[in-house]
C-alpha cells in the first residue's frame, strides 16, 4: 500500500513536477500493480516467478527514461542508454519460468545503483542546485540508492533465499528486510514530490 502514496502525491502536485518525476508515478504504478496481481496469484496458489522475474525488465526501462532527461546533451547519456539495452538483453536471456532468476534481478539492481551514482556525479559537477534538500532528484535518487543497493545481496542470493532447503523462519528477516527498504523507497520519493513546489527557485 506504501506505493500509493507517491501516486497520491503526484497526482495532487502533478502540475509541479518535473518531466522526469512525472515519468516516477509510473513506476510506484508498477510496483503497485505486480505485488497486487502477486498477492492475487499467491491468494491463488500459483507461481509468482514470471512476475518478479519480469519486473526487472519494465523497471529499467522507467527509471532510464527518467534518468534520461537528466542527462539529455551529455556525454553520460549514451553511456546510460547502452547500459540499459545490455541489461535488458541479460534480463531477457535470462528469464526463467519456474524458478527465480537471480541474474535478472541483480542486474537490475547493478544498473539502478550505477545510475543514481552517475546522477549524483553530475548534479555535483554542474552545482546548479542551491540546496540540496528542496531537490525532488535527490530525494529519489537517495530512495533508490537505498533500495537497490539494500537489496542487492538479496538478489545475489535469490536462488538460494528462494529454494526448498531454506525454512520460513530463515526466509522471512530477508523478506522483511525487503520491504522495510522498499518503504523507505516509498516515503523518500513522496519527499521529493512533496518539495517539488521549491523546484523552480532552487536551480541556479
Amino acid at each position: 500500500m506504501f506505493s500509493l502514496l507517491p501516486i497520491v502525491l503526484g497526482l495532487t502536485f502533478f502540475n509541479c513536477l518535473s518531466k522526469s518525476y512525472r515519468l516516477v508515478l509510473l513506476l510506484f504504478a508498477l510496483y503497485f500493480i505486480s505485488d497486487t496481481y502477486s498477492l492475487w496469484l499467491v491468494m491463488a496458489r500459483v507461481s509468482t516467478y514470471p512476475i518478479q522475474n519480469l519486473q526487472p525488465l519494465f523497471e529499467i526501462s522507467i527509471v532510464t527514461a527518467v534518468y534520461l532527461n537528466s542527462f539529455q546533451k551529455n556525454e553520460t547519456e549514451k553511456w546510460v542508454k547502452l547500459a540499459a539495452i545490455l541489461s535488458a538483453i541479460i534480463i531477457i536471456f535470462s528469464y526463467r519460468q519456474n524458478t527465480i532468476s537471480t541474474v535478472g534481478l541483480t542486474t537490475q539492481r547493478l544498473f539502478e545503483t550505477v545510475v543514481v551514482l552517475l546522477y549524483f556525479n553530475k548534479i555535483l559537477i554542474e552545482a546548479r542546485v542551491k540546496n540540496i534538500l528542496f531537490h525532488s532528484m535527490f530525494w529519489l535518487s537517495s530512495g533508490l540508492l537505498i533500495y537497490s543497493a539494500g537489496t542487492f545481496f538479496f538478489s545475489l542470493f535469490s536462488s538460494y533465499l528462494y529454494s526448498d532447503t531454506i525454512t520460513n523462519e530463515e526466509f522471512d528477516p530477508f523478506w522483511k528486510l525487503n520491504q522495510i527498504l522498499f518503504i523507505i523507497l516509498c516515503l523518500m520519493s513522496s519527499v521529493g514530490i512533496w518539495v517539488c513546489r521549491y523546484e523552480t527557485d532552487n536551480l541556479s
